[in-house]
């Protein structure tokens, strides 16, 4: 019944859903309505205060006060693919996803208002809110654009050299108030400005990176194609890379309470790093699904995210039934 598109790893489907060009149609609307919507595919997660929104295909958005129970959200204005979603408090939070589509929610993601589309019918693959003015989305073919009342105008911004056009797969904070944007072809970004000037960044990879995270010490990681993991520790001046214990593509990175970091990707790939994060060890799940997200649970679990909807598995064993 239904079909994913993955926001990262599939971004030509992304392109080729949208009649071969990265305009999509006019979204109908509303939301489809579902009697398992954990089960819907599902391509990011993020907190909503302490509790969990993930967002997916035919504009489903699920929620979970506990990470057990889940629970579709009542209004969706659109059907379409949601890519991203970001909040900044318990109720303040943002999607974003084909053909620039922008939604706002101000109640913890139980219902959604459809703000104003970017201008060009973007495809969106990110979305970073630092408070309810000042946010950052990314997209297909270099776009960037930030805001600062709400998403309720954008401007444009400069990401690369003049003429480039990689797709920006995600933008992430890291620390001292900096910003960092990974891409297509090993390139990376960074700002120190809260976003208004970006620049480029020797990562010494030419593989496409998927994701990237901000460490609690500072550190920062970027992930991507190959099973490549990167690491600086000073800011993204420089970069070296771990052993992930894989070749399959990253997807997500999530730090874990006690300071370890989760990793998934491609092929059911599923792995933890040491207490220092100096290496990974990496699992692959039995059913080999494409994960796209995931989120710490209590009890050191883990909630993954992909073509299934939500999955459990335990932090650092095989995954439970």
């Amino acid at each position: 019944m239904f079909a994913i598109h993955s926001l990262r790893l599939l971004l030509a489907a992304l392109i080729l859903a949208s009649g071969g060009s990265p305009h999509a149609a006019e979204d109908a609307g509303p939301a489809m309505s579902l009697a398992a919507p954990q089960h819907a595919p599902l391509v990011a997660v993020a907190r909503a205060g302490e509790r969990l929104a993930a967002v997916g295909d035919h504009g489903v958005v699920v929620l979970s006060d506990d990470g057990q129970a889940w629970r579709q959200a009542r209004s969706v204005p659109v059907d379409g693919l949601l890519t991203a979603v970001s909040f900044t408090d318990a109720r303040q939070g943002w999607a974003v996803g084909h053909g620039g589509v922008l939604l706002h929610s101000e109640d913890g993601g139980e219902t959604w208002t459809r703000q104003a589309d970017l201008e060009g019918q973007p495809v969106l693959l990110s979305v970073w809110f630092e408070n309810n003015r000042h946010g950052i989305v990314t997209g297909a073919y270099g776009y960037a654009a930030q805001t600062r009342d709400g998403g309720n105008s954008w401007q444009r911004l400069s990401v690369g050299a003049e003429g480039d056009d990689y797709h920006l797969n995600q933008v992430f904070p890291g620390p001292n108030g900096s910003l960092f944007i990974v891409a297509e072809m090993g390139n990376a970004f960074r700002s120190r400005d809260g976003g208004s000037s970006w620049e480029t960044l020797d990562t010494g990879a030419s593989g496409s990176l998927w994701t990237g995270l901000g460490l609690r010490d500072g550190r920062v990681l970027l992930a991507g194609m190959s099973g490549r993991v990167l690491l600086s520790d000073d800011q993204g001046d420089s970069w070296r890379e771990l052993d992930s214990g894989s070749h399959e593509a990253i997807t997500a990175l999530a730090q874990l309470p006690d300071g370890r970091v989760a990793l998934v990707g491609n092929g059911g790939l599923v792995g933890w790093s040491d207490p220092g994060v100096g290496r990974f060890t990496a699992t692959i799940r039995e059913d080999r699904l494409n994960l796209a997200a995931l989120a710490s649970q209590a009890g050191s679990g883990l909630l993954l995210f992909g073509p299934s909807g939500v999955l459990l598995q335990a932090s650092g064993i095989g995954p439970q039934p």
